[in-house]
């Protein structure tokens, strides 16, 4: 009889894990032995009642992606210098803040849309290589990491540098591309 109350007991906690979606093992655990003397544990519950703030810090949505809260420009420019004969690269610095609660990393992960590339023979984010002789180079990299809106590292800067060999250097041409990133809460 003990086997099968045993039996019964375990597959209904089992069953009750698998039906919530909630992982048993995403906290650590405690074990409670009467062999020991223990018969009662404590668990501590925190809830989210209304719609969640990732400002502020307090218990995981579901979903820990809900907690990425960053602004980032939408343009960014580069450039070649007049001194170097616009064989160099430049641009200006731009920003990345996070106001979420908890760190966020950024990553480069990927850059679409390329047009123009062939006078670009290395591009630069940050001492991430994006381009060499005009094609893509990128690899998923992360660029810095970001600490929660309470930190001391809320923002991140990135700029561009490089080389280029312009075909007439009197004559614009106009290279462009988007540039992803991709943010990840770090816990």
């Amino acid at each position: 009889m003990k086997k099968a109350t045993k039996l019964v007991l375990s597959i209904l906690t089992i069953t009750g894990v698998c039906i919530s979606g909630i992982t048993a093992f995403a906290s650590p655990v405690q074990t409670i032995d009467g062999r020991e003397g223990a018969t009662s544990g404590d668990i501590t519950i925190k809830g989210i009642i209304g719609e969640f703030d990732n400002t502020k810090p307090g218990p995981n949505p579901e979903n820990l992606d809900q907690w990425i809260n960053v602004t980032l420009p939408t343009t960014a420019i580069f450039r070649t210098t007049e001194e170097s004969e616009h064989k160099k690269i430049t641009s200006p610095a731009y920003h990345v803040t996070n106001h979420s609660a908890l760190s966020v990393r950024a990553s480069v992960s990927n850059v679409t849309e390329v047009k123009e590339m062939s006078e670009v023979d290395r591009l630069m984010i940050n001492t991430i290589e994006l381009f060499n002789k005009g094609v893509s180079t990128v690899t998923a990299t992360p660029l810095f990491t970001l600490s929660g809106n309470e930190g001391n590292h809320t923002v991140g800067n990135f700029q561009f540098s490089g080389d280029a060999t312009p075909r007439n250097a009197s004559v614009e041409s106009n290279p462009s591309f988007k540039l992803v990133l991709n943010f990840a809460v770090e816990e």
